[in-house]
């Protein structure tokens, strides 16, 4: 509506009067956000709060408390075949850091949000061992993704302001080169052949993928578990490519008792006959093996704490009575963790687990000393950028002195901008993906915080609002409004890049006409990158229909 336009045009306007910082400025944010997606919390505190119990809660709609029923707080994960991802085909030999080398290498990759012109607003979500690139829904997949509740509209990776790129990690079988997939040089999958790598060697595609999108630099490195792992990795190895990290419930070295879980789960897979050293694809799969090593790995990921409040000590009714049960899932634990393992079935590679797991197990970001000792100081003496490192006190699987351990070796090294938090979150190592009230405000507060914050973005938010809200206002007729936005945008020129088309039509038709998924999905089916006038006009009825359309 025209009141709504106005409304967002007087908050554009306020914005950029007060962008130059203080209380101004974060309350001229917050009315910002406000017209064009929804209230926004300020971040105001976040990072500085004494303890992570007092934060507020993120931005995001549908959040759920912590409280005594918790039966149904479960991670989403891929499920089947996979959509809605796209791909990056590096064509040439890729050498590993082991001495193996890929004669190829395909990343598959998933974006929200829109790049800007700087290409400075992007955040490298960096995912877990399972995880695939689909971390949030959206129009190529409406499906949630892992991690839901973080990313959209005034969310904790605020896609108003950034641009997020997650991938499906090296050795993984969502779409990236990993043992599933075919070997070019002989038609066959790689099962056994695949060669051994480590999580530098998933750091370094990921930035081949940066430089295929034409990024120079991060805003920020995000992740949690290996991709906490990752984002230490890329902060240290790729200083000049990375403005701020946030590392979740990871570690800078693997340590003994995450790698003899690791290995009890390996070892479920290898003893299950029909694992056949790695070359199962045109037999049966290893089913057993994989049901068995996710039962384990989920034992790992929650806490006693947790399952004591869910499960306690119960038992399904006539369990012992009844002889054809045998011993199999009498007590209610049991029954959780046989559904957990096969929920994996056709749903993840056991090879991808196997060669991924010992990526991890050899994870160290040791670098030799004066003395030629290994030594994590001399490793992360290059990651001075602001850190923000969190852990869980519950933690099987990282215990949570190794998050500690990355927060005090970065100081030691003289990195001043170190904020380390512990969460008593009874979760355990899934919190990261279950307990957004408490990590969300912390991670959103650091992202946006100055230095190398989001200030210059919100700059950028108010003067595109006002840019656009300068053509559009004056008119009322929707082929006026989309004409308007179009040549205030194109400031002369014949073309517009489709993002930033995209996303002045979700705010200007999106509140109030169609979804922003909806939106999504027409743009694209277009084609180019670069839209033209008469392009962008034929989308009028699918973007409003109710409206006469005057030539």
């Amino acid at each position: 509506s025209l009141d709504l336009h106005f409304q967002v045009q007087r908050a554009g306007m306020k914005a950029m009067r007060a962008a130059t910082g203080g209380v101004a400025a974060a309350a001229a944010r917050r009315r910002l956000a406000a017209g064009l997606a929804g209230s926004m919390t300020s971040r105001r505190g976040l990072v500085l709060a004494p303890t992570l119990s007092a934060l507020p809660a993120p931005p995001c709609s549908g959040r759920r408390h912590l409280a005594s029923k918790i039966e149904d707080k479960e991670p989403t994960y891929a499920t089947g075949d996979l959509i809605g991802y796209r791909i990056y085909h590096h064509q040439e030999p890729f050498t590993l850091s082991t001495g193996g080398f890929l004669p190829e290498v395909k990343i598959a990759y998933e974006t929200w949000g829109h790049l800007n012109r700087a290409k400075d607003n992007v955040i490298l979500l960096q995912c877990g061992m399972s995880a695939s690139s689909h971390a949030c829904s959206h129009a190529g997949n409406p499906g949630k993704g892992w991690w839901e509740d973080y990313i959209g509209p005034g969310k904790t990776l605020d896609t108003n302001l950034f641009f997020v790129v997650c991938t499906n990690n090296l050795g993984g079988c969502y779409g990236s080169t990993g043992p599933s997939a075919v070997d070019p040089r002989n038609g066959k999958r790689y099962g056994s052949t695949f060669p051994r790598f480590e999580v530098r060697d998933q750091v370094a595609v990921q930035f081949l993928l940066m430089d295929y999108l034409g990024i120079d630099k991060v805003h920020a490195c995000v992740g949690s578990s290996l991709g906490g792992m990752q984002s230490l990795c890329a902060a240290a190895c790729f200083p000049d490519r990375v403005n701020k990290f946030v590392t979740i419930s990871a570690c800078a070295k693997s340590f003994p008792g995450s790698i003899a879980f690791r290995h009890a789960q390996r070892s479920a897979i290898m003893n299950d006959p029909h694992w056949k050293n790695g070359d199962y694809y045109d037999g049966k799969l290893p089913e057993s093996g994989l049901r068995l090593a996710r039962e384990v790995g989920t034992i790992t990921y929650r806490s006693g704490q947790e399952w004591q409040q869910r499960f306690g000590q119960g038992r399904f009714e006539g369990a012992r009575a009844d002889p054809s049960m045998g011993l199999a899932h009498e007590f209610q634990i049991e029954r959780y963790l046989a559904h957990q393992g096969r929920k994996w079935v056709n749903n993840y590679d056991p090879n991808s687990m196997l060669w991924i797991s010992k990526a991890m197990d050899g994870f160290t970001m040791e670098a030799p000393d004066a003395h030629g000792k290994p030594s994590l100081k001399a490793g992360l003496k290059t990651a001075m950028q602001p850190a923000l490192v969190i852990g869980v006190q519950h933690d099987v699987l990282f215990p949570v002195w190794q998050q500690k351990e990355i927060a005090d070796t970065l100081r030691a090294v003289g990195n001043k901008r170190v904020t380390y938090y512990e969460l008593d979150s009874h979760f355990g190592h899934d919190s990261f993906l279950l307990d957004a009230v408490s990590i969300g405000p912390a991670v959103k507060g650091h992202l946006e915080q100055e230095p190398f914050g989001a200030k210059h973005l919100w700059e950028e938010v108010a003067e595109n609002a006002q840019v656009i809200l300068q053509g559009v206002t004056s008119v009322t007729n929707v082929s006026d409004q989309m004409r308007s936005m179009f040549r205030s945008l194109a400031r002369g020129a014949d073309f517009v890049e489709r993002d930033r088309l995209q996303f002045a039509t979700k705010i200007v038709f999106g509140k109030d006409a169609i979804s922003e998924h909806h939106i999504e999905s027409i743009f694209n089916d277009l084609p180019a990158d670069e839209i033209s006038l008469t392009e962008f006009m034929a989308l009028r009825d699918r973007i409003r229909n109710d409206d006469t359309y005057l030539p």
